[in-house]
C-alpha cells in the first residue's frame, strides 16, 4: 500500500490514520480549527450594519454605543450631544473603516471578515464530488454499521445493491 504524507506538516500518516479531504493529518487538520476559532473570537458579535446605521442616523445620542455595550460613554453621548457632533462624526467613520470596538475591545466588522471561508462561496469550495465517490463513502458507512451490529448483513446487502445501481 502506498504512503501517503500530510500535505502540510510532512508527516507519513499510516493507511488507518485519519486524512483530511485537503491532504493533512489529524493534528494539523486540529491546529486549523483551533485557528479558525480564535481567529473569529477577536471579533465582536455585533452586526456591523447595524452599528452603522445607529451611528449614522442616532449617533449624536449614542445609540451605537449602548448597542455595543459602551454605556459610560453612551451616557456622555447623550448628554453632549455626541460631544457636539464631533464624536459622532468620529464614530461614524471608525464604524464605517471596521476600526469600532465593543465593550470588550473586540473590533465590530463584516461577516465576510468573522467568517473568511462562509460555505456558500464559491471560491476557494471543494470540487463537487462525482456520484461514484459519494456512493464509496456510504459504502464504507455501511460496512461500519454492518461491523458494529447497527444493521443486518441481509439490510447491507440491500443498501449495497441500490448504491451499486446509482454508481
Amino acid at each position: 500500500m502506498e504512503t501517503k504524507y500530510c500535505t502540510n506538516c510532512g508527516r507519513p500518516i499510516a493507511p488507518t490514520e485519519f486524512r483530511s479531504a485537503s491532504g493533512c493529518c489529524g493534528e494539523c487538520e486540529a491546529k486549523k480549527g483551533v485557528s479558525v476559532q480564535a481567529q473569529t473570537a477577536q471579533y465582536s458579535d455585533k452586526d456591523w450594519l447595524t452599528t452603522l446605521l445607529f451611528s449614522i442616523f442616532l449617533g449624536a445620542l449614542g445609540i451605537h454605543r449602548f448597542y455595543v455595550g459602551k454605556i459610560g460613554t453612551g451616557i456622555l453621548w447623550l448628554l453632549t450631544g455626541g460631544c457636539l457632533g464631533i464624536g459622532a462624526l468620529v464614530d461614524i467613520i471608525m464604524v464605517a473603516t471596521e476600526n469600532f470596538t465593543d465593550d470588550d475591545n473586540r473590533l465590530i466588522v463584516q461577516d465576510s471578515r468573522k467568517n473568511p471561508r462562509p460555505a456558500y462561496a464559491a471560491n476557494g469550495a471543494q470540487p463537487t464530488r462525482s456520484a461514484r465517490d459519494e456512493a464509496i463513502d456510504q459504502l464504507e458507512k455501511l460496512a461500519k454499521l454492518r461491523d458494529s451490529g447497527a444493521i443486518s448483513p441481509e439490510e447491507y446487502e440491500q443498501k449495497k445493491a441500490s448504491l451499486m445501481d446509482k454508481i
